[in-house]
């Protein structure tokens, strides 16, 4: 997973010499690596204090990257897919639609590294909590991570999103329908790690 972006983005780092961006690097270099110790909460949260990084990725690409894959431009979602892998490593919609383009490439060590990549990223928020009550919330860095989680628990788009503000830590709260019953489920997000404002919203 050698890229000429991120070794960019690696030099020029290294030039400003921050500890948050030679943290954040460092993570990426062991995630790259299939360091099995590596702890993907930590390099989630990197990304936030990075430079750097924007996990979340620009709207516009994330669009055509989700438009090359319908239309099964695998090459294109590809090149796309590590474009923003470059831009924010723990972007995980676009490790997953890289894994499934490799697949489809025939190109499967390269699927199977960003599938992995994918179901750590995704692990580490579904481990954080169960998202029934604050206290047990799901950790997230952004909002995008909130969405993708409900989509990973096969719940559909929220029916409405509320901000619950407060000491020490505040909330996201999300309703959904639960598509077997119908009844409505609320889902807690802790968003102490971009609430107030950081950037990832």
């Amino acid at each position: 997973m050698t890229r000429q972006l991120f070794c960019s983005f690696a030099l020029a780092a290294a030039l400003l010499g921050t500890d948050a961006d030679t943290k954040y690097l460092e993570l990426v270099k062991r995630a790259q690596a299939a360091d099995t110790t590596l702890d993907f909460k930590e390099l989630r949260f990197s990304c936030v204090e990075a430079s750097h990084c924007d996990a979340r990725g620009d709207s516009k690409d994330m669009l055509a990257l989700r438009r090359a894959f319908q239309e099964k431009h695998f090459k294109d979602a590809a090149k796309l897919g590590e474009r923003l892998i470059d831009k924010g490593f723990p972007n995980i919609e676009a490790h997953i639609l890289c894994a499934r383009a490799y697949e489809s490439l025939g190109k499967t060590d390269d699927a199977v590294s960003h599938e992995r990549i994918a179901k750590g990223l995704i692990s580490s928020i579904l481990n954080s909590g169960d998202g029934k009550s604050r206290e047990t919330a799901f950790v997230v860095i952004g909002t995008f991570e909130e969405y993708l989680t409900a989509s990973v628990l096969g719940l559909p788009r929220p029916t409405s999103q509320s901000l619950v503000a407060g000491k020490p830590h505040s909330y996201d709260l999300l309703v959904v329908n639960d598509p077997k019953s119908g009844e409505k489920i609320e889902l807690y997000f802790n968003i102490d790690a971009f609430f107030p404002m950081k950037g990832l919203r």
